[in-house]
This record gives C-alpha cells, structure tokens and sequence, in this order.
C-alpha cells in the first residue's frame, strides 16, 4: 500500500454510494463540533436565519454529529425533528432531546417516505463536498414543504481573496478540484449559486446573507476570532487528507496528487488578508 493509500485508509468514510468525500470518524466528528462553534460565534448564535413560526416538522439534512438537530429541537420543542445523514450519527454525552428522530441514507432516497408537503423547515449546511445535484435536491426539498415552509442553505464557494482580491484561480490543486467537480457533479461554488437553484425551483422570498471567514484570527468584525482560527488550523489538513479521495479517477499520478496535497497547504495556509465567503440562503414555499 502507498503513502496515499494508507492516508485514506487509515481514515473511515461512509459506505453509500454517494459522492461525499469526508471522513465519519472521530477525529471528523471533533472538527465538526468545533467548526460548528465556530460558525455560531461567527453569526452571532443566530444558527437559523429563516423566520420560522411554530414549525410541526423540520428537517436537518446531511446532521453530522447531530448538534444543530439538537440545536433545533431545543428551539421548536413541539416540532418533530428529524437529522438525516450518511453515517450514524456519533453517540455523545448530550441529551437526546425526545422531538429528534436520526434517519440514515441520502435524502434524495428518503423523500418518498416524507411525502410531498410534509415538512416545515429544512435545513442543510456544508454539503459543497458531496452534493452532486444541487437543482434536483432543492427542488426535491420544496417539494417535501408546506406552503409558507422554509428551506435554509448555509454554505461555502471555494474561491478564495486576498485583501479584497480574487486570489485562488491559478491554485493549481484547486483547479484539478473544479474539474473533478464539472466531472462528477459537485458544484464547488455552491454557496453563491443556491439562490439561482431556490429561483428554479420556485421558491419566493429569497434572501442570501454572506459572512466573511478569515484565514486566521486577523479579521475585526466581531465574531471572526474563532472561526479565523479553525479555518487556518483545519483547512489546509482537510484539504490535503481530501484531495486523492476527490480527484479519484481523474489520471493523477501519485507523484502528482502528493504534489498537489503540498500545493493546498502552502495555499490554505493561515494569513493576513485571506478570507472566503459563507453564505447562508433562505427560500420560502409559495
């Protein structure tokens, strides 16, 4: 076995034939918790951003370790929450709050059991490494909704600034990334185009907030210590683990991939001025 090769097995990953490309073990599991801390500090606590009233369903899509099914299940405590993902969702010293439901699969197989106009809210966050039909799950998900219901989309583009400037489109390892991606489906600027996907699907009242993320704690906006700090720590480590599971199948060498790995740290690598946008998106049934 190569040195790629034992990177990737060293590491689990879901067992479905979905195209998401992230670990689902522990070490993920402690990147997720904290990245979510950080977004909530980022945005203020404010995990929700549509104005829900009252919601009877609600829907967290691709849960992860389940912390803002729980979130919301506090929130909505006559609602029935259910937190969908591709893995089990981790056991943890947390109170299982009694309105959460865990579903295992990809919610594109599970929508004929919800049922069209079932569904209240739903909401999905950082799916941009694995979602291969963003039109078709958008559309899919106004179709689980009540009249009046809510869809949330929070979520990266991958294009990064330095000091305001467009600085990442000559990131060799990103390009091959881009291209991977017109390949197998994803859509890697995701985070600024679900505004177009809610339009195509027929949603109203469409409304796209952006936070800016540093690429470490440099930033003065209140709020943008913790996650600057996370994405200067995790985000070159997760890149590099991620790029030969992604860019499967596209005829590297594996002296090429090792080159690109090395290219993403020095790129992703914590520095004054850099930053990418978080974009949260929020679509109302008609």
């Amino acid at each position: 076995m190569d040195a790629l090769e034992s990177e990737i097995s060293e590491r689990s990953y879901h067992t479905t034939n979905a195209k998401y490309t992230l670990p689902n073990d522990e070490v993920e599991h402690a990147r997720l918790e904290d990245q979510a801390a950080a977004l909530a500090e980022m945005m203020g606590n404010r995990f929700v951003h549509a104005p829900l009233r009252s919601p009877s369903q609600i829907l967290d899509v691709g849960c992860g370790t389940g912390i803002v099914t729980r979130q919301l299940a506090a929130a909505h405590p006559s609602a029935k929450v259910y937190g969908i993902d591709l893995s089990p969702v981790p056991v943890t010293s947390s109170a299982h709050p009694p309105n959460v439901e865990y579903i295992l699969g990809d919610v594109r197989d599970i929508v004929p059991r919800l049922g069209p106009r079932s569904t209240d809210f739903i909401y999905s966050r950082l799916l941009v490494l694995g979602m291969t039909d963003w039109a078709g799950y958008i559309r899919d998900m106004a179709s689980l909704l009540h009249p009046g219901g809510w869809v949330e989309v929070q979520d990266y583009s991958l294009d990064w600034y330095m000091n305001g400037v467009y600085c990442s489109e000559e990131w060799e390892w990103l390009k091959a990334l881009f291209l991977a991606g017109e390949q197998k489906g994803w859509d890697l600027r995701a985070g600024k185009n679900i505004e177009a996907y809610m339009q195509q699907a027929g949603l109203v009242d469409i409304s796209v907030m952006t936070y800016r993320v540093p690429m470490g704690p440099w930033l003065a906006e209140p709020g943008t210590k913790r996650i600057g700090e996370h994405a200067a720590r995790e985000y070159g480590p997760l890149y590099y683990q991620a790029l030969p599971k992604m860019l499967q199948g596209m005829g590297y060498t594996k002296e090429k991939l090792r080159c690109l790995q090395e290219a993403s740290s020095v790129d992703l690598a914590g520095q004054e001025g850099k930053e990418l946008n978080f974009y949260v998106t929020i679509g109302r049934k008609p």
